[in-house]
């Protein structure tokens, strides 16, 4: 390159691992660190504390660097593809090629600390300024990491590629080409691409609001009206910008030198009647007075916006910004005849070559005003994530599980669904259970609408529907020595009761300690535990507990001289016995296979208006899982209770629901309640008192049906003002272009974000409730050798038909066979 004034050099002299830091030094002298980190406010959070702490943070840090140096904060939004994972099973391939190629925006946000040197004619390194440094750097380390901030530093390899792809201004190749600049009077040219770069102000007019707060509010729409927002926030939605990079710099001066220059400026200033001087000296007496009244720290402050885009569409992405600019009050800077001196001040650790007329002096709290202080959602750092999308409809991963138990967040893996009909809550539902057979875990569902059988035929997992011709049948009775324990006892205990008195009753003191007790002999007996070499008790069944009780209640009732009502115990209960109606729902095994089946779907819609039966059959099943939970040890289980929780929501059983929901957890377990009714949650004590209280994760789906009578649903699930505000923006937003999908609030302890529940036309098809659409999916099923089959035929012939999916189902329930 020739030398001369149109030659770009670098102004670098190289990077220095110095004390396990790499510290990247210019040609002046000037020494910097990169830090990498992550804004602390998620975007669409209502809550302005979380701005206010952010900026005490930086101004703390302002303050711990003091004179001498200088912070630049650069917050990158890169317009990139999305490529998503790569899957072997099948279901969740086709969820990742759903969202493979869409446009989103990516966030990265880096701090440089730079320390200012001194010069004379040469520059001469100062041991002690280093030492400093070092001493700073970990002090501003300490202070991050203290207020959670995530950062880490840059190693010199990731310095050197983040200032490669500066330069090239590519964030996304896989490969990095520099090309050579075109400096224009207005923009930089590099290629096809332009770069044009606004800067916010100018120092000869300072066109800036009168005031300044660390945010703003948001002024569009209902549900987002009032929340508060970045000043900045805009940056994330410029259109047709591939790059924009927002630079933020504050330099400390010597504070004592630049109040004795602005005393001066003043003076000078006040000896010319003029009304601009005037102005002036009225600005800087005002200033000079916030110093001395608050002992706020003077600074230069510089912000620009370099906006990066093909050469055609660059001024639509700069005419946004401007306008977006201007709402906030800020008319940028009309100079644009030093873009390639404002890029180059733009590289990290560079901000010292700023000119005089790039940066104008504020106070820090009003500069740090404008650091921008958002992030967005990205996956967690988990090998247990659960993806849903974020509010621009790209996946994110989310630990539900292990790391909120790992960290505090949560006590324990319980969930309680809420969403009214209509909602979404199949679709979630189907979704998590889809993903957590990903993770090697056993579902047990107790369903009473037909909701899962197309993942469950998916899966070759056990449907099992209750019929009278075919019922559940279970030997809950049946065990071992060794799994005879006091929960165990619990448990058949709350089941004898449920068949004496009925879901709604009760046992009393008494009458549950003579059950209590009747129980401890009749196993007693069989497992001869007193010696008897004739032990009464021959086999194991409800059949024979009875024939037992019966002879030994009254036996109990002289010995201790109480009042049972064996008559009407002997009598409720006859109809379990042998030759009574329901004979062999207690007294024929269940299917052993079940314990090892990892999917396992109980539909049991017609008993649910039984009042005999439902929860009796309800309770069973319970036993089925914690079984499965006791004994299969390698795998995560998941108990899911639709509607079916109505049940086994009374008096009688919040005993045996509170065991269940409290041992769950030490078993790599989970109960999952989902229900639609809010009086449900509202009138039930158990709920409240068994359920909610012990599911540290809450799903909440559009809660506007619910929005008037909220206050005390709010209450009973703990949920705060700012929470609330985010749970009415579920389907709230200007997202859903192109898109199909529900939003749901999902909080896991005491904070939650709104996700989206958004799927591929395969899972769709798996997931349906709809009737027409189940019965088309299983007319391919059965032609085809296996459901994935059916499934790509399905699809294959929708889009070959050209139809729309309704009229398409139409043509194939018709028929009653595959279209093609």
């Amino acid at each position: 390159m020739k030398a001369g004034k149109n030659t770009f050099s670098l102004p670098y002299a190289g990077i220095d691992n110095d004390r396990g830091k790499a510290v990247l030094y210019t040609m002046g002298g000037e020494f910097s660190v990169v830090f990498e980190l992550k804004n602390p406010v998620l975007q669409y959070t209502p809550d302005p504390d979380l701005y206010e702490n952010f900026h005490l943070l930086m101004l703390n840090l302002v303050k711990i660097l003091g004179e001498g140096y200088i912070i630049q904060k650069q917050d990158l939004f890169v317009r990139d593809s999305f490529q998503g994972r790569e899957s072997e099973e099948f279901l969740t391939q086709k969820y990742n090629q759903h969202f493979r190629g869409r446009c989103c925006i990516r966030l990265k946000t880096y701090l440089v600390i730079t320390r200012r040197v001194r010069k004379g004619a040469f520059f001469v390194y100062d041991g002690n300024a280093l030492n400093q440094f070092h001493e700073h750097i970990a002090k501003v380390w300490d202070l991050l990491g203290s207020a959670g901030i995530d950062c880490r530093l840059l190693e010199d390899a990731e310095i050197d590629t983040y200032l490669k792809r500066l330069m090239a201004l590519d964030f996304t190749s896989g490969n990095i080409v520099l090309n050579n600049f075109r400096s224009t009077p207005s923009q930089l040219e590099s290629g096809t691409k332009a770069i044009r770069i606004i800067s916010l102000v100018d120092s000869e007019t300072v066109d800036l609001p009168e005031s300044v707060s660390p945010y703003t509010l948001r002024s569009e729409g209902t549900e987002l009206r009032n929340f508060p927002c970045d000043n900045m926030t805009f940056l994330a939605t410029v259109p047709q910008a591939d790059i924009v990079l927002y630079n933020q710099v504050i330099e400390i001066p010597p504070q004592q030198s630049t109040l004795h220059k602005l005393e001066l400026k003043k003076k000078r200033h006040s000896g010319v009647p003029d009304p601009a001087n005037l102005l002036c000296v009225e600005d800087i007496a005002k200033l000079l007075g916030d110093v001395a009244r608050d002992n706020q720290l003077i600074v230069y402050a510089h912000f620009s916006i370099a906006v990066s885009s093909p050469l055609e569409l660059i001024d639509k992405a700069v005419n946004y910004i401007e306008s977006a600019l201007f709402q906030n009050g800020i008319i940028p800077s009309a100079n644009a005849y030093n873009q390639l001196e404002l890029f180059r001040c733009l590289l990290p650790g560079n901000s010292v070559a700023l000119k005089e007329y790039d940066k104008f002096l504020t106070t820090a709290e009003a500069s740090i005003c404008l650091l921008f202080k958002e992030r967005f959602l990205q996956d967690e750092a988990s090998d247990f994530l659960i993806y849903f999308t974020d509010r621009q409809g790209i996946p994110v991963g989310l630990d539900p599980s292990d790391l909120p138990l790992r960290t505090g967040r949560m006590n324990n893996r319980n969930r309680f669904v809420l969403g009214p009909s209509g909602s979404g809550k199949s679709f979630l539902m189907n979704s998590l259970i889809q993903q957590y057979m990903n993770y090697n875990m056993d579902v047990v569902i107790v369903d009473t609408g037909h909701s899962y059988s197309g993942l469950c035929s998916y899966f070759n997992g056990r449907y099992i529907t209750y019929s009278e011709k075919k019922p559940i049948t279970m030997n809950p009775f049946l065990m071992h020595p060794d799994e005879y324990n006091i929960e165990k006892k619990d448990f058949l205990c709350t089941l004898i009761g449920l068949l004496w008195k009925g879901s709604e009753g009760d046992l009393n003191g008494v009458e549950r300690d003579v059950v209590s007790s009747t129980l401890s002999a009749y196993y007693s007996c069989y497992f001869n535990l007193s010696g008897d070499p004739e032990p009464q008790v021959s086999e194991l069944s409800f059949n024979s507990f009875y024939d037992f009780a019966v002879q030994r209640i009254p036996e109990i009732k002289k010995e201790e001289r109480i009042h049972f009502d064996l008559d009407e115990f002997r009598y409720v209960l006859k109809k379990f016995y042998r030759g009574g109606e329901f004979d062999s729902i207690l007294n024929e095994a269940s299917d052993s296979s079940l314990f090892s089946e990892r999917f396992v779907v109980f539909e049991i819609d017609a008993v649910k208006e039984n009042k005999i039966l439902f929860p009796i059959v309800t309770l069973i099943i319970m036993d089925v899982f914690i079984q499965k939970m006791r004994n299969r040890k390698e795998q995560r289980k998941a108990l899911i209770i639709e509607e079916a929780w109505k049940a086994i929501a009374s008096p009688l059983m919040s005993g045996y629901i509170l065991y269940l929901y409290k041992t769950v957890r030490k078993f790599w377990g989970e109960a999952i309640v989902v229900t639609q009714e809010l009086s449900d949650i509202l009138g039930n004590a158990v709920v409240k008192d068994s359920i909610l209280s012990n599911s540290d994760t809450v799903f909440l789906l559009d809660q506007s049906k619910f929005r008037e009578n909220y206050a005390e649903i709010a209450r009973l699930l703990a949920i705060s003002e700012v929470e609330q505000q985010k749970i009415f923006t579920i389907n709230k937003l200007n997202n859903r272009e192109g898109r199909r999908f529900k939003e749901v609030y999902i909080r896991r302890g005491t904070v939650g974000e709104v996700y989206g529940v958004e799927v591929s036309i395969y899972q769709y098809l798996a997931y349906t409730t709809e009737k027409p659409e189940k019965t088309a999916v299983e007319i391919y099923v059965d032609h085809y050798a296996s459901y994935q089959q059916g499934l790509e035929a399905l699809v294959s012939d929708l889009e070959t038909s050209s139809l729309s999916l309704t009229d398409f189902v139409k043509r194939v329930n018709a028929g009653k066979v595959p279209l093609y």
